[in-house]
């Protein structure tokens, strides 16, 4: 995962707590963190587009922007030296982006260090900004924006805010994919009617950031040339017109998801900022925008939220959307779940120390409000395993289970193990085949009549792999048809499970099968009988074997397969001579021959 460097001092002066380095690490990893210790961060400063880069003592000077892409090689006077920074470096924990910078980090620890046990509140008031969005935009059809006003930067917030943006793309936005976030100096912009539309490839022209005003791209140019175009253009390319969003007059704000235009970017001046987050799944766009704002507003108490009017069509709605997410949780089943001597007040400390209002329900259950910028809570486990946190998995006393047991294999595994070495006594090799098929495999190639009783993919990877297998003996020739260029004769066998369609709660049940199958010059019905009879001995069965019409077999040359016990008969399979029509369907030159069992009848299980 990637490591994130959180500025200790930007850490520690928001907490009244102030614990040693090493009980700050201590702490950390009680929350889950992966903490990799302390380091010293040099940084380096992009000339062109303000980047802040941060690299170890022991590592190289940048030779590139990550930001603008500008060539520090080609142009050494664009690098300088910006200082360094004592930092605590941890791997990033996807599940909670809200603790990805000092100001969320801070006030996970305040809560968690009770100095205070309420949950934060962000006031905030309407502002006069709207955001009119163009219906049918199917690219990214979801967008939330916000106003903060009256945050003084320098140049550690700005390398917060780039970095918190960039890790917030990596854990909610998985690489800008879902939603991707632009923050923009206020001041800059034009009105306070915008539009969130979409333009065509050589529409427009714009100065994308790190570029002069006067050097102006299309769209289509930032895809083909920019750094961030080429590392971004797969989310966008393949439709005929890209999302943009404009100011009242046309000014370009950003190409989204790649870039934000040259006029609109922030600088250690701007003390006013616009937030957009954008994507395909409206509630990630939503906690993206909950997660930057509140922990911009962190950074600075002086700063202050303002909505914005967000309209489609007649529809409008007011984002950030801070309300809290209800929950529910039962006392008693957080205590006894993690099994801790834990009473009602002590679930609800714990769930106060972790940033959740809590009240009590009249049947005896808590009414948790979840932070809105908490985006890992989906379900009453996700309470229990915050309650664990709080309470402390180091302060949970180990014990032994009451009582013991010892594991052992399933009856229907010790007789596939039995199978398997009377086949490889045999000579048979085994392999592993797909589970996943497609109807024309499980059926057409071998001449059978398509039933409705397979599994069938609801949302297929591919067109071969549409449907749970019904045999195993399509994946035996598919494999022998792989070996062609292999010495001759060969054999191989598989044992494993096929599903079928039933009436059960499931509404389908897996069967175990075994299947064997041989190629060679050689190679005959009466081989492969021989096999078969071999098999059948090493379970008590004597074979016989009735006439079959199986059309994967040849005519007069197919059969059913019967085992013999005492008095009893059971039906086993199929055996016989594949067809030459399938042979060669299969690309296979010699005779082939194979038998299929169900292999729970024959092992008695």
């Amino acid at each position: 995962m990637p490591v994130i460097g959180i500025p200790v001092d930007l850490l520690l002066e928001r907490v009244k707590t102030q614990p040693s380095r090493q009980e700050l690490v201590e702490h950390l990893q009680h929350l889950g963190c992966d903490v990799e210790g302390y380091a010293t961060m040099r940084r380096f400063a992009c000339g062109r587009c303000g980047n802040l880069m941060e690299i170890t003592e022991t590592e190289n000077p940048p030779v590139v922007c990550d930001r603008c892409g500008t060539d520090f090689k080609a142009a050494p006077d664009q690098l300088s030296a910006a200082g360094e920074k004592d930092v605590v470096r941890m791997e990033l924990l996807a599940v909670r982006p809200d603790m990805f910078d000092p100001g969320g980090l801070a006030r996970t620890l305040r809560n968690y260090f009770k100095e205070t046990l309420e949950t934060p509140s962000y006031p905030f008031t309407s502002s006069d900004y709207v955001v009119s969005v163009e219906e049918g935009l199917e690219q990214r059809p979801y967008i939330a924006c916000a106003v903060v006003r009256n945050l003084k930067l320098d140049d550690d917030k700005i390398r917060v805010i780039m970095k918190l943006q960039e890790n917030l793309h990596w854990a909610l936005g998985r690489d800008r994919k879902r939603a991707s976030i632009g923050v923009y100096d206020l001041d800059t912009l034009q009105g306070s009617q915008f539009r969130y539309t979409s333009v065509a490839p050589e529409e427009l022209e714009f100065a994308p950031l790190g570029y002069a005003a006067e050097e102006k791209w299309t769209p289509a140019r930032v895809l083909k040339e920019h750094t961030k175009g080429t590392a971004y253009a797969r989310l966008i390319k393949d439709h005929p017109r890209y999302p943009i969003l404009l100011d009242e007059n046309k000014q370009v704000m950003a190409l989204i998801p790649i870039i934000n235009s040259e006029s609109t970017k922030v600088s250690k001046n701007s003390t006013n900022f616009f937030i957009d987050v954008t994507g395909l799944e409206e509630r990630i766009v939503h906690k993206t925008l909950n997660t930057i704002v509140t922990s911009m507003l962190e950074l600075d108490p002086g700063a202050s939220l303002e909505t914005v009017i967000i309209k489609t069509g007649n529809v409008s709605r007011q984002t950030p959307d801070l309300t809290p997410q209800q929950a529910v949780l039962n006392p008693q089943t957080a205590a006894s779940r993690i099994g801790i001597p834990l009473d009602r007040d002590g679930v609800v400390e714990c769930l106060r120390r972790m940033g959740h209002e809590v009240s009590d329900r009249p049947d005896g259950n808590l009414d948790v409000k979840v932070p809105a910028y908490r985006n890992d809570i989906l379900h009453e486990v996700d309470l229990i395993e915050d309650v664990a946190i709080a309470f402390g998995y180091h302060n949970i006393v180990p014990t032994l289970v009451p009582t013991l047991t010892v594991g052992s294999e399933q009856p229907l595994e010790v007789a596939s193990h039995a199978a398997r070495g009377a086949l490889t006594g045999l000579g048979y090799l085994e392999v592993l085949t797909l589970i996943l098929s497609n109807e024309a495999a499980q059926y057409d190639f071998l001449g059978r009549p398509r039933e409705d009783k397979h599994v069938v993919i609801q949302l297929p990877i591919s067109q071969d792999q549409t449907m749970v297998r019904v045999g195993l003996l399509p994946g035996l020739l598919d494999t022998l048809s792989v070996n062609t260029d292999h010495e001759l004769p060969q054999r191989i066998f598989e044992i494993g499970n096929i599903s079928l369609l039933d009436d059960s709660e499931t509404g389908a049940s897996e069967h175990r099968r075994l299947a064997a199958a041989s190629i060679g010059p050689r190679v005959d019905f009466a081989s492969m009988r021989a096999a078969c009879e071999a098999l059948l001995r090493e379970f008590g069965y004597r074979l016989e074997t009735k006439p079959s019409q199986d059309p994967a077999f040849l005519p007069g040359r197919g059969a059913e397969v019967w085992g013999l016990k005492g008095d009893q008969s059971v039906s086993l399979g199929l055996l016989g001579e594949v067809h030459p029509q399938w042979l060669e369907h299969y690309g296979l030159g010699h005779p082939a021959a194979a038998f299929e069992l169900d292999f729970a009848r024959l092992s008695g299980r």
